[in-house]
Order: structure tokens, then sequence, then C-alpha cells
């Protein structure tokens, strides 16, 4: 009976130390912010999974997944703007370097182009 105590008692810790095993970072903004991407969260306030990420200059047509569920958008470079375009409808924002935003309703949830470059004459967003 003591045996199979002891083996239970061991069964246990070692579940509670094999856990899940945790990411690279406690949450991804900060992998977002770390390595200066810029990054589009499913959720407002950066919250949920990443569903889209990027750095080098150009344009980039979004993924379905992108365009049902994008909330919010970090822009953690230090010298590019990004524009946002909605895939149906108007309006086009731009994100400052350094800064978050949480999509405008027209954009939210049908964001359909993300543009990363230089200076633009598009409202911000």
């Amino acid at each position: 009976m003591r045996t199979k105590f002891v083996l239970g008692a061991v069964a246990a810790v070692a579940g509670v130390v094999a856990g899940p095993v945790s990411p690279a970072s406690a949450a991804p903004i900060d992998d977002c912010r770390g390595l200066q991407l810029v990054c589009v969260f499913e959720h407002p306030n950066h919250g949920g999974d990443a569903v889209w990420t990027g750095v080098e200059n150009g344009t980039y047509n979004t993924q379905y997944r992108t365009r049902t569920t994008a909330s919010n958008v970090v822009n953690a470079t230090t010298d590019r703007y990004v524009i946002l375009r909605p895939a149906s409808g108007w309006g086009e924002c731009k994100v400052w370097p350094r800064s978050e935003i949480n999509l405008p309703g027209h954009i939210n949830d049908n964001l359909g182009q993300i543009v990363i470059g230089g200076w633009t004459d598009v409202p911000s967003c």
C-alpha cells in the first residue's frame, strides 16, 4: 500500500513539473516589441494570437484569417509607417512607428492589405 502512495505522489509532482511548455516569452506582444515587428492581433489591446507579422518594406495582402479576426495593430518598428487598407469598403489609415492601435470599425475584421514603408499623407488610425 505504501508503494502505491509513493508512486502516486511522484506521478502527481511529475505532472506539475512536466506541465505545459511555455512559449519563448510570456506573451506574443513581448516578441513583437522585442523583435521590432509589425503585428496584427486577433483581439483589441494586443490580445490573443498574432494573426500576421512582418518587418520588411512592401505591400502585403492579408489572409482570410487576418481579415476575419484582426482587431489590433502594433507597429514596433523605429522608422516605418504602416498603412492599413480594408478588404472591402472605404478608408485607409496609418500607424506611426512605435505605436499601437485598436482598429477602427470600418477596418476591424476587414483588413485586406498592409503596407510597410516610409512616410505617407494617409490619416492616422
